[in-house]
């Protein structure tokens, strides 16, 4: 692997403005299908970036018809996508129910996320988890499947998130916001299941914004920031296998 100065978890390099940093490892993320094929582009003019793929659950049930799109829109991840050697995770993919308002959304994103879950297995992938107000769901869900993920911009309870992280699958990801939770995960956790994210542009402005998080999960474990830059680094290289 090249040397790093840290690590962006998780972002959206598609939406991002701005020149890259080379010494950030970036893992951009798709969340539907044009930008699944947006993020492909930027990741294979960037040594430094790898790539994402997959339909995000408020992606997902904007489409009635989503088992038909999906049989086009995952063909494209498993093979253009894939044959890119840039690949390295399915996602971001789940459940988010502070969008879905009626039980038709909430089945149209369950039939899309485990279709994806299914994808990931075939392909060997791990997979990378949105579950807002759905956390306890998409857990359960994954307990079908035997596939490492990480959960991205966890903001659930801690006690589940200890849960999930003691299954040895698990990552939980940080992004650079501060709540009492987010707290309270961070402290609950090793620091060998911790890793750092912008989501930028959403949370962060830019992937830079990782750092943040990274201070932020230093402060709260009372650990060196070259430290915890260092260790949230290797966390996120060995979970895509990065090499």
């Amino acid at each position: 692997m090249a040397v790093y100065s840290f690590a962006d978890a998780h972002c959206h390099l598609d939406s991002c403005a701005g020149i890259l940093d080379p010494s950030i490892l970036h893992i951009t993320s798709g969340y539907s299908h044009q930008s699944n094929l947006l993020n492909l582009r930027i990741a294979q003019e960037h040594q430094n970036v790898y790539l994402c793929a997959g339909i995000s659950p408020q992606e997902a049930m904007k489409h009635k018809e989503i088992k038909v799109y999906l049989a086009e829109w995952e063909e494209a991840i498993a093979s253009k996508i894939a044959d890119s050697g840039k690949l390295v995770a399915i996602g971001e993919i789940g459940l988010d129910y502070h969008w879905a308002k009626s039980q038709e959304e909430r089945f149209l994103q369950h039939e899309c996320f485990v279709s994806q879950l299914q994808l990931a297995e075939r392909l060997s992938l791990p997979v990378v988890i949105h579950s807002r107000d759905a956390e306890q769901e998409c857990i359960d869900i994954l307990q079908n499947f035997s596939l490492p993920f990480m959960l991205h911009c966890y903001s659930g309870k801690h006690s589940l998130a200890e849960a999930a992280a003691g299954t040895g699958r698990a990552l939980v990801s940080v992004p650079p916001v501060k709540s009492k939770e987010r707290k309270r995960v961070v402290r609950a956790l090793p620091l060998e299941r911790l890793v750092a994210e912008s989501d930028a542009p959403y949370l962060g402005k830019s992937p830079s914004d990782a750092l943040a998080s990274i201070k932020m999960i230093a402060e709260i474990k009372q650990e060196s920031v070259e430290k915890v830059k260092a260790q949230t680094l290797l966390n996120t290289a060995q979970f895509f296998k990065i090499r």
